[in-house]
């Protein structure tokens, strides 16, 4: 069983009253305050209707993280998933540098939060690995059941289809840039980390561009258990190089009419090391978009993306000469569009009617060193959908949102581990709907509730896997194991909560949500050594829970937050006694973050952070599953200005990751590498 940690939230409570306490004296900053409604508070948002809306008048729950805040993150692995560990309802597990992020979001896997770069659906494993961050004006995270407005992610990798049931993650790039401004980064690390960054902004009358680079090289650590199947003999090598460019364009004066486009290349290669277990990875992202406002109520806007992940790697024999077996690929090649019309109505009411479309192809392949390849898994997928939203507010201060969509997706399977299926095209329809209301009581207190289903295919890489059924346990065949008999699953998930603005800039928020899936599909860890996984429904899977978050900007210079969230997540599967009553992968009880900001007027910056999870299982078998308690990560980054006027600027920072070196294990034989560093320069010519 595990521990409970009943003692979290009176915690936060006593920072509460304390804070409060402190406070009390701002008398001129709460009069001037008190005078903003709820709906005017926060950022404007894009995410939840593709239209900008205030965040604190669309039904569901907007966090909205600044350039600031991203530059001042610690992600100790290079992965954009860290930089939305701090919010509440997320629980973030990667793996190492090298590979993706297994965690949770709202206690029901790692799935179930589809990711987006400017509302076009991009893969939550790869490429919060691959996206460069410097290229993200902000990022818009929306926790609980997304709206129909926005599409499930059809990967046919790593676990296959993604479904926004638990909320939606959407990366938000430059656009409008202010003024031209160059910047160069150079740090030196931990591990022999050696990393470069450059990026050039400007404008041109309409034209708006950016463009940019970043490389880093690393010895990097063995990230390995004691006797693990990596069984790394030397430093693994690391090397990733980024190269990225966007533009906008605005084709008429005041703005109303727009094209944009984005392209990046990442290169990731390296080793896990041993001499033959090298890897070489490529991805490629393009986005393009077209807005324009038709009349004074009606706007259309429209976005193409392609999406190439190619991945290689080798297999290889251990022993005193590790001996090469065979080189490995999986190709995938990713084409989402959409269009969509929205109809600004009556008062404050909004239509939204739009479709989308997406295209997938995957294929696996070997080639056990005799010169050609020979072709494991090879399919194709597509997916249409059409939908239909309305926002409308009968009364003032209350917003009530409803809509359907209707999904079309078809598979065609050509092989599976190198045979022709029996079942080679399969396809299934659905209609989804999702619904939520919210209402601005006074200028200090609003309710939202939100509800939504969701509908996920199995994917290919589920039902033919990596390596056979007949592999199971045989060292060497690291991978995953096949399922043909996998079938779709189907979720709900609600969710409802207040937000508070208390006494002295003081923001509160509270949170309760449950989901349940029918027929979820997850991957089980079958074998820590080899390394191997099963695709598998688990009957029906719940998971229920609560988040409370406060916030305070004290004053210009000071801020800090602190949340917790409780997780209480349940696999029902009564056909199978191992897998009943057995808690959902990877979601822990618990999970609390603190922060604080604070800057001073010599131009010196500190931003600290602590993380706690209460642990999580790696399987829904009892009799194989393990537990990992990753417990505390202490985060901090610094930076001071050594001098700047009005043509540059240049300061020096310092990234301190995991202070307290907590090498906590985690599933597949990985581990936590402990403490690092990366200290460097940042110039600016502005």
């Amino acid at each position: 069983m595990r521990k409970q940690t009943p003692h979290l939230f009176k915690c936060i409570w006593f920072l509460l009253l304390v804070s409060v306490r402190l406070t009390a004296q701002q008398d001129s900053t709460e009069e001037l305050y008190f005078k903003m409604s709820l709906t005017e508070l926060g950022n404007i948002v894009i995410t939840p209707s593709k239209q900008p809306q205030a965040a604190g008048s669309v039904t569901q729950k907007i966090d909205v993280i600044s350039s600031k805040q991203i530059e001042s993150t610690i992600a100790g692995n290079n992965n954009i998933c860290e930089v939305i560990g701090q919010l509440p309802g997320s629980s973030i597990s990667v793996l190492s540098r090298n590979d993706a992020n297994w965690g949770t979001y709202g206690g029901i896997g790692p799935k179930y939060s589809t990711y987006m770069l400017q509302g076009v659906p991009i893969d939550a494993f790869i490429d919060p690995m691959s996206l460069d961050l410097n290229a993200i004006d902000r990022i818009e995270v929306q926790r609980g059941p997304a709206s129909v407005v926005y599409p499930n992610y059809l990967s046919q990798d790593f676990v296959g289809n993604q479904s926004p049931l638990a909320g939606t993650v959407n990366l938000i790039l430059k656009e409008k840039i202010e003024k031209p401004v160059t910047v160069f980064k150079s740090s030196f690390g931990s591990h022999n980390t050696l990393n470069g960054q450059v990026l050039h902004q400007n404008l041109t009358n309409s034209i708006n561009y950016f463009v940019g680079s970043t490389y880093e090289i690393s010895d990097y650590t063995n990230y390995g258990t004691q006797a693990s199947w990596l069984n790394m003999k030397k430093n693994p090598e690391y090397k990733k190089t980024k190269l990225y460019a966007g533009i906008t364009l605005f084709m008429n004066e005041n703005e109303t009419q727009k094209f944009t486009l984005f392209t990046q290349k990442t290169w990731h290669a390296g080793d896990a090391g041993r001499v033959y277990q090298g890897f070489n990875h490529e991805y490629e992202t393009i986005n393009s978009g077209y807005d324009i406002l038709l009349t004074e109520r009606l706007s259309l806007q429209s976005h193409l993306g392609i999406r190439k992940y190619d991945r290689t790697w080798q297999n290889s024999s251990s022993g005193a000469i590790d001996t090469l077996k065979s080189n490995n690929g999986v190709n995938q090649l990713i084409v989402p569009f959409d269009i969509s019309f929205a109809l600004n109505h009556g008062d404050k009411n909004l239509l939204s009617i739009g479709a989308d479309y997406q295209s997938a192809r995957y294929f696996t392949w070997n080639d056990p060193l005799n010169g050609y390849r020979l072709y494991g898994n090879k399919s194709s997928a597509t997916q249409a959908g059409v939908y239909v939203q309305e926002e409308w507010l009968p009364v003032a201060n209350l917003t009530i949102r409803g809509g359907i969509r209707f999904y079309s997706i078809k598979n065609s399977i050509d092989l599976i581990n190198g045979s022709v299926p029996l079942k080679m095209k399969d396809s299934w329809s659905i209609t989804l709907w999702s619904i939520g209301t919210r209402y601005t009581l006074s200028r200090k207190i609003s309710l939202y509730a939100n509800g939504g289903s969701s509908f996920a295919a199995p994917a290919l890489k589920s039902i033919g896997g990596t390596i056979l059924i007949s592999d199971l346990g045989i060292l060497g065949r690291d991978g995953q194991l096949p399922n043909a008999s996998l079938q779709p699953e189907h979720g709900i998930s609600i969710d409802g909560g207040c937000d508070l603005v208390l006494q002295g800039n003081l923001n509160m928020g509270l949170r309760v949500f449950y989901t349940v899936i029918q027929d979820a599909i997850v991957d089980n860890v079958v074998s820590e050594n080899p390394s191997q996984t099963q695709s598998i429904n688990m009957g029906n899977s719940k998971a229920s829970g609560g988040e409370i978050e406060i916030s305070q900007k004290v004053n210009e210079r000071f801020s800090w937050f602190v949340n917790g969230t409780y997780m209480q997540t349940k696999v029902v599967n009564e056909l199978d006694l191992q897998q009943n009553n057995t808690d959902i992968p990877f979601s822990p009880n618990t999970v609390f973050n603190f922060g604080l900001n604070f800057e001073a007027a010599s131009g010196f910056f500190c931003s600290a952070t602590l993380n706690y999870n209460s642990g999580f299982y790696d399987a829904t078998y009892k009799i194989s599953r393990h537990f990992f308690k990753p417990g505390v990560v202490v985060n901090c980054y610094l930076s001071q200005s050594i001098v700047g006027n009005e043509t540059y600027a240049l300061e020096c920072f310092l990234q301190l990751y995991n202070i307290t070196n907590n090498t906590y294990e985690m599933p597949w034989q990985f581990k936590n590498t402990g403490f690092s560093w990366l200290g460097g320069l940042k110039v600016s010519f502005l």
